[in-house]
């Protein structure tokens, strides 16, 4: 699914490996984050100390609640993988600067 996905973007405009890379890791990440919410519970708060007691402050902690908050605005039956293919769509959109501001 994902690689036709990418398969199509590709094909649209150019994209660095690395950027793509970047993509999945993105949406990784975020698939994660949503098993988490809908195992544990939606509760931002928790969720935003909880990785700030786990990770000290930087850049890497700053993307990781950055890719939790476009998660936890979303209702928390979707599935992640819907979660997953939005952000990595979003990304990609992003990558190529078509990304609707929606």
């Amino acid at each position: 699914m994902v690689i036709s996905l990418l398969t199509t973007f590709v094909k649209a405009a150019p994209i660095e490996r690395g950027n793509i890379t970047s993509c999945a890791y993105q949406a990784g990440t975020a698939y994660e984050i949503q098993h988490i919410r809908q195992k544990e519970g939606h509760d931002w708060d928790k969720f935003e100390a909880n990785i700030k007691k786990i990770y000290r402050d930087s850049q890497g902690r700053d993307d990781l609640l950055m890719i939790a908050e476009r998660v936890f605005i979303q209702p928390v039956d979707t599935p992640a993988d819907t979660i997953h293919d939005q952000i990595f769509n979003a990304c990609l959109q992003r990558q190529q600067g078509i990304e609707p501001l929606t």
